[in-house]
C-alpha cells in the first residue's frame, strides 16, 4: 500500500485512533465501526503512523468477536510489517501492546508475550509515547499473574511499575495496576480488608465514571480471590450481578480467564445445591 498524502484523511485517521481508545472503554460495542471505518480509509488511500495499530485492532477484533484467531493472528504480523517501513516507529509500543495483549495469547502460549511487552514499554519510553509504554507495563502485569508467577515477585514488580506510572502521571494505569496489586496482596493474606475496600472504591470510580473496563478489571480481580477461597456464594453473587464483563475486557486473556473462573463458579454452585 502507498503512503497516505491526503492531509485530512491523516487526521482523521489521528482522531479516529484517539476516539477508538476511549470508545473501548466506555461503550465498546461501537469500537467495531471505528475500527472498520479505519481499516476501509488505509486500504483506500493509503499508510500513515497510525496504519499499524488500525491493524493490529482489527486482529483484535478476529481473534475475539468474531471467533477467528488465526486470522486475528495475520492482522497482527501485517501490522508488524507495517511497523518495518520508514517513518512509522512511533506507532511501536502501542502496536505491540494490542499485538500482544489482544492476538497472539490465542494462538502461543501467554509466557511469549512477556518479553515484547517489555520491549514495547521500552521502546514507549524511548520515543516519548508514555500512555502506550504503560499500557505494555499494565497487560505484563497481568500476564505475569495469569502465568503463575509467585505472588510475592508480582507484588514487588507491580509496587515499581505503580511508582512508574505516578511519575509519569498515569492515572488510568495506575487504576489498573491498583486493583491487580491489591489482588496479589489479598491472595497473600496481606492488608485483607484494605483491599477489599480498595477494589470497592475502584468499582464505585468505575458506576461514576462510566468507565466499563476497570468495573469489569476489578470484578475479575475480585472472582480470582473469591475461587482461589473457594467462596462460592460470594462468587456466585459477583458473576449474577456482573453481567457479561467479558464485554467490556474484548480479546484479552481475562476475558478468557473470566469465562473459566465462571464456569467452575456454577459448577460448583450446581453441585452444591444438588448435594454433590
Amino acid at each position: 500500500l502507498p503512503r497516505l498524502d491526503n492531509e485530512r484523511y491523516e487526521m482523521g485517521q489521528r482522531m479516529n485512533g484517539h476516539l477508538a481508545t476511549c470508545i473501548y472503554h466506555v461503550e465498546p460495542t461501537m469500537f467495531p465501526l471505528i475500527v472498520f471505518q479505519m481499516v476501509t480509509t488505509s486500504l483506500k488511500h493509503g499508510l500513515n503512523s497510525s496504519s499499524s495499530p488500525i491493524f493490529a485492532r482489527l486482529g483484535m477484533l478476529l481473534c475475539g468477536p468474531f471467533g477467528k484467531p488465526h486470522e486475528g493472528r495475520e492482522m497482527a504480523k501485517a501490522a508488524e510489517l507495517i511497523l518495518e517501513k520508514p517513518g512509522m516507529r512511533s506507532a511501536a509500543s502501542y502496536t505491540a501492546f494490542i499485538t500482544q495483549s489482544y492476538c497472539y495469547h490465542w494462538v502461543s502460549p501467554l509466557q511469549n508475550t512477556m518479553a515484547p511487552l517489555l520491549k514495547g514499554y521500552q521502546v514507549g519510553l524511548e520515543i516519548g509515547d508514555t500512555d502506550r509504554a504503560c499500557y505494555c507495563l499494565i497487560s505484563r502485569g497481568y500476564h505475569l499473574f495469569y502465568i503463575g508467577r509467585g505472588l510475592d515477585s508480582i507484588q514487588n514488580e507491580l509496587e515499581a511499575s505503580i511508582q512508574v506510572v505516578t511519575q509519569l502521571k498515569q492515572d488510568i494505569a495506575r487504576l489498573r495496576i491498583i486493583i491487580l496489586l491489591t489482588t496479589a496482596k489479598k491472595l497473600r493474606g496481606i492488608d485483607v480488608e484494605a483491599g477489599d475496600k480498595i477494589l470497592d472504591s475502584m468499582l464505585a470510580t468505575a458506576a461514576s465514571t462510566g468507565d466499563v473496563n476497570l468495573s469489569a478489571y476489578a470484578n475479575s480481580m475480585n472472582l480470582e480471590v473469591f475461587v482461589f477461597f473457594q467462596q462460592w456464594k460470594e462468587a456466585v453473587e459477583l458473576v449474577e450481578k456482573a453481567g457479561d464483563v467479558r464485554l467490556f475486557i474484548v480479546s484479552t486473556y481475562t476475558a478468557t480467564r473470566y469465562t473459566l473462573l465462571e464456569a467452575l463458579t456454577y459448577l460448583k454452585a450446581a453441585q452444591s445445591s444438588s448435594g454433590w
